[in-house]
């Protein structure tokens, strides 16, 4: 039998540095002793593309670990010991690997790095109370509901989260590392909750559920924000249809807006089905909605806080291209719902509108429905 743990140190840090996809890499490193020392972060290449997990909910029986589920194995490729995300809901934050956690309760807010298990602390959602406003239902008052990073903070400390609360209305903070409390501000007026952000082109994005566009620009480390809002020339009017979603998502250096449609399952429950999407590359100039009705090779992934977009040539084989990706983002709905949401998922194909599933199981939570998570270090 060949001495796998043995093999020299020099040849196994050049295969480390030839494992390009993450769950390959954990996986190297848990061989045995020799090959995870070969198998350092420092060998591996973290500006590799990576093809999103399906973050699943908490195991039940065992809720100090989180499962996540492989397009590429078609399987639970790991189970990680995360005790920092019990009982929390969990969504990206646009920055590859991290996630933003939330208690119920509102006493923690954090960043988590999943396979790291590295982990910020933000202030709370009580800070995000004025003095003078009287809290009735505090988890639906002030309840984050998007978050969004300007850099990694794996690589540096100069960044920006902004997050929008309370999404019926235009509540909007940003913090900063060493800062004590969130700096809330507002744009425009009468703008309408906040549907969706995206950090693109260095500024950041937000479209609302009324169908303004606002531009959010930090001009330095210790700046405010200053901001610009534009009306969206909304033809077919999409912001005054019920049971609808909007995703702003960075596809090949053009910012679309992702339209998902749903419809009840039935008359007498409150669960979404989609039905649809429709795509439309926007003029951040001049408000103009253009349709699109083919991404060419790219892939987009929707569901909890937003958007992503893939090459899906780098993962030839494993996603198709000018697919949508959803996960159940129904979050108002399925609030309501005995077993909570996870149900409304799949792969929704623009050329033909057919929609296919990508996760043989089921997987339903109040607080954390399956969401997507890019891995990393």
């Amino acid at each position: 039998m060949a001495d796998w743990a043995g093999m020299p140190h020099d040849l196994l840090v050049l295969i480390a540095n030839r494992v390009k996809v993450i769950e390959d890499f954990i996986a190297f490193n848990c061989v045995c002793n020799s090959w995870r020392t070969a198998s350092t972060k420092d060998n591996f290449d973290v500006l590799s593309a990576q093809l999103p997990l399906l973050m699943l909910p908490d195991d039940h029986e065992n809720n100090y670990y989180r499962e996540f589920y492989s397009l590429s194995k078609g399987k639970v490729s790991r189970k990680l010991y995360l005790p920092e995300a019990k009982g929390r809901e969990c969504f990206p934050s646009h920055q590859v690997g991290w996630l933003l956690t939330q208690s119920f309760d509102g006493e923690n807010v954090n960043l988590l790095n999943p396979f790291s298990r590295t982990q910020i602390r933000l202030p709370n959602q009580f800070a995000l109370i004025d003095e003078d406003e009287e809290l009735i239902e505090q988890e639906e008052y002030n309840y984050i509901r998007n978050a969004i990073l300007s850099a990694n903070p794996s690589f540096t400390s100069d960044y920006v989260l902004v997050i929008a609360y309370n999404t019926d209305v235009n509540h909007l903070a940003f913090w900063r590392p060493g800062d004590i409390n969130w700096n809330k501000f507002r744009i425009g007026h009468r703008v309408g909750g906040v549907s969706d952000m995206i950090y693109f082109k260095g500024q950041f994005y937000l479209v609302t559920w009324s169908g303004a566009l606002g531009i959010i620009d930090f001009q330095g480390p210790n700046s405010v924000p200053e901001s610009n809002v534009i009306y969206l020339n909304d033809d077919k009017k999409l912001f005054r249809q019920h049971s609808t979603q909007f995703y702003l998502v960075d596809v090949n250096d053009a910012l679309l807006l992702v339209t998902r449609f749903g419809r009840r399952r039935s008359n007498a429950s409150r669960a979404l089905e989609t039905v649809k999407f429709e795509l439309y590359e926007l003029d951040v100039v001049k408000g103009n909605m253009k349709e699109l009705n083919n991404l060419g090779d790219s892939t987009i992934f929707v569901g909890c806080n937003g958007a992503t977009s893939i090459d899906s040539t780098k993962f030839t084989g494993v996603i198709k291209p000018n697919h949508i990706y959803f996960t159940d983002d129904w979050f108002d709905q399925n609030y309501h719902l005995e077993c909570g949401g996870g149900k409304d998922m799949g792969c929704y194909n623009l050329e033909d509108g057919n929609i296919e599933s990508f996760y043989p199981e089921l997987s339903l939570s109040h607080i954390c429905p399956p969401t997507w998570v890019i891995p990393s270090l």
